[in-house]
């Protein structure tokens, strides 16, 4: 049964227990009712819950999954990925888009549309979690994409952590968006792309290989944005390369947040 599931339904029975007994005329040998033993009950239920969290935690799988090329010769690829780690870099090969191994497990839907296979990649289970009370699944990711394939990459994280490194890849287009995480992105060395990022409560580290050139903008709420100014000077409300425009491996960063830290280097 899932945790969450019992910590409601324990919840649920409590408070139908408690009315019952108030509707009842049932009183306390102090001649108070019932009902009002529901918060402390509540405090004290929550401060059980906590604890388990610390000391308990899921048995959850870990499944190895593959998604076949299907002969297509360019890729879109939509990631979504919660509480855990998330690994992504090159390695899978022939006729391999992707191979990983996914704890908790894999939920994949793949569809040709003329040479262009178009995956959506998602956890297989769909947890009722409670993070500020320490309970959670974690989900550990960790993912193999063919670097020869063009490929458009848009991820949807939440509460993780994130390494990826796309040094190797032939990445066309990029799109983040994520909540309270902290991203680590290594760009491809060679190509051009348009890269988008939309974080919340979040620490973005960029980096940027040596020979690719960049244009960055950043608009920015509550936090903070470093840029290394030596490679990428700042004119005219954003910092650019001073061969973008002609580079032939180069990266167009839009970057939006609240309070964020951003580190571009």
């Amino acid at each position: 049964m899932r945790r969450g599931q019992l910590f409601w339904g324990v919840a649920l029975l409590l408070i139908g227990a408690l009315m019952f007994a108030n509707t009842a005329g049932i009183r306390l040998p102090n001649g108070n009712s019932l009902m009002s033993l529901f918060w402390p009950l509540v405090l004290l239920g929550s401060g059980v819950y906590v604890l388990a969290g610390v000391f308990i935690r899921r048995n959850v799988e870990t499944e190895s999954a593959r998604v076949s090329l299907e002969g297509a010769r360019e890729a879109s690829i939509n990631i979504s990925h919660g509480a855990g780690e998330l690994k992504i870099h090159g390695g899978a090969s022939g006729n391999d888009l992707a191979t990983g191994s996914f704890m908790g497990g894999l939920d994949q839907k793949a569809s040709l549309n003329g040479e262009r296979l178009e995956v959506r990649m998602r956890p297989a289970s769909e947890f009722v979690d409670f993070p500020f009370f320490g309970m959670h699944a974690q989900m550990d990711w960790d993912v193999a994409l063919n670097a020869s394939i063009p490929t458009a990459l848009e991820m949807n994280l939440g509460a993780n952590k994130s390494s990826i490194n796309l040094l190797d890849m032939n990445v066309t287009d990029l799109r983040l968006k994520s909540g309270a995480s902290d991203t680590d992105v290594t760009f491809p060395s060679r190509g051009r792309l348009k890269a988008d990022f939309e974080i919340g409560a979040a620490s973005l580290t960029l980096v940027i290989p040596e020979g690719v050139s960049a244009r960055i903008r950043s608009s920015i709420g509550a936090g903070d944005v470093h840029v290394d100014s030596s490679r990428f000077p700042r004119q005219n409300g954003l910092h650019q390369s001073p061969d973008f425009e002609t580079a032939a491996n180069a990266v167009d960063i839009n970057v939006k947040g609240g309070a964020c830290s951003v580190r571009i280097k």
